[in-house]
Formats: structure tokens, C-alpha cells, sequence
């Protein structure tokens, strides 16, 4: 297997260059390029078009956001991780909106970087603790102040299982591993998933499991 091809995107090039070494002790890591801002970025993939970015969300000139949105529109294989020095819910949702595989805080643990790049490389999501911990927060003051819910679609039991695997970050290939099914199985029930929450991809679905807590995290 070559090679997971990686791109940097962040305005301040100290950041940058320290990212950069600590990624380059990954063997299996090659840094193809580095932008400053959201736009240097989507410039850099007229020529460069990375396996996986990690994207600062405040740049000048065009955003993570908009920088991961568009990217995501263009090229749809590509991952994208959040990066961010402090939690904020609105960032959060928005980058999630965008399309991102994962979101993390830049002073995250090396072996959390490592995981995280393992993880999205094959098909998962991964969370910070920080992160999970905000979103819980939020969906509990969210539950408390709604009104009205609509009934919630019944999942069966290995639906459920399902669901869990996928909001813990796992891929088709590992949830077919651990529940003993065909990776072709597992996406049928994902497509079933998709459909009866009205979601389109997997983040939706792990915002969705988050909102209604589904499964408990």
C-alpha cells in the first residue's frame, strides 16, 4: 500500500512546520502540500488532490469551512479533519455541515493524530473526548428546551449495533469484521439507515444518533 497522501492548512506557518514533522514520524504519512488560507487551498487542488487535509477552521481570505465545503464538492473521496485550538459549538456544527470526517483540537495527543488518520483513511469518523463531551452537552440542553419530537423510526437490534459502530468511527470493512456480516451487508443496512433517518452520508447519520441519542456515548 503507498502512501497516505496528506495536505496541511493553517495560517500560521510555526503550526504548520511543527505539524509537519510530527506527521512525517508516521512512515505512512507524505505531506504533498501546505496551504495558508481556505483559497492557497483550493488553488493547491487544481494540480495536488490529497487523500486526506487537515483544516484549520479560522483563515483569512476563505474559511475552513468554505474551504471544506468546496473541496468536498469537488472531490468527494477526499477527508477532511478539523482542526481547532479552542471548542465552539457553531464551528462545530458548521464543519460537520461541511462535510468533515473528523474534528479535533490542535493540542491533541500524538497517538490521537495517528488514530484519527487510520481511522478516516478507512471510512471512519473520529472525535476528540473534548468534542464528544461538547455535543453531549449540547444535546442535553437541546432536549431539554424542544418542544415537540416526531416519533423516531424503530431500528432493529443489529441496526442499532450498526449505528454504534459507525458514531465510535469504525469503517464498512471493520463493522463487518465485528458483527460477523459481508461488507456488502453492512452497507445495505447503512443505505436502510440512511433512508429511515433521512440522512446522506455517515456524518449526517453520527449527528443524528448524537441528536436523538440513539446510542449512548
Amino acid at each position: 500500500m503507498g502512501k497516505i497522501k496528506i495536505v496541511l492548512v493553517d495560517d500560521h506557518k510555526i503550526f504548520r512546520d511543527g505539524f509537519r514533522l510530527l506527521l512525517q514520524s508516521f512512515p505512512y504519512v507524505e505531506i504533498i502540500g501546505e496551504a495558508s488560507n481556505g483559497q492557497e487551498f483550493l488553488d493547491l487542488l487544481k494540480t495536488k488532490v490529497p487523500e486526506i487535509v487537515f483544516m484549520d477552521i479560522n483563515m483569512p481570505h476563505v474559511d475552513g469551512v468554505e474551504a471544506s465545503r468546496r473541496a468536498v464538492e469537488q472531490f468527494p473521496d477526499i477527508k477532511i479533519i478539523a482542526l481547532t485550538t479552542f471548542l465552539d459549538e457553531d464551528y462545530l456544527e458548521k464543519m460537520l455541515m461541511a462535510g468533515v470526517e473528523a474534528y479535533m483540537l490542535k493540542n491533541s495527543e500524538l497517538d490521537e493524530f495517528e488514530k484519527a488518520i487510520m481511522k478516516v483513511h478507512n471510512g471512519g469518523n473520529y472525535f476528540s473526548d473534548e468534542i464528544v463531551s461538547l455535543l453531549s452537552d449540547k444535546l442535553n440542553r437541546f432536549r431539554k428546551r424542544k418542544k415537540e419530537q416526531a416519533t423516531l423510526p424503530v431500528f432493529t437490534e443489529r441496526e442499532k449495533e450498526i449505528i454504534d459502530l459507525i458514531c465510535k468511527g469504525y469503517g464498512n470493512k471493520e463493522i463487518a469484521e465485528k458483527t460477523f456480516l459481508s461488507p456488502k451487508t453492512v452497507e445495505k443496512h447503512k443505505s436502510n439507515l440512511f433512508q429511515k433517518t433521512n440522512t446522506f452520508n455517515t456524518v449526517n447519520l453520527v449527528i443524528y444518533a448524537f441528536k436523538n441519542q440513539i446510542v449512548n456515548f
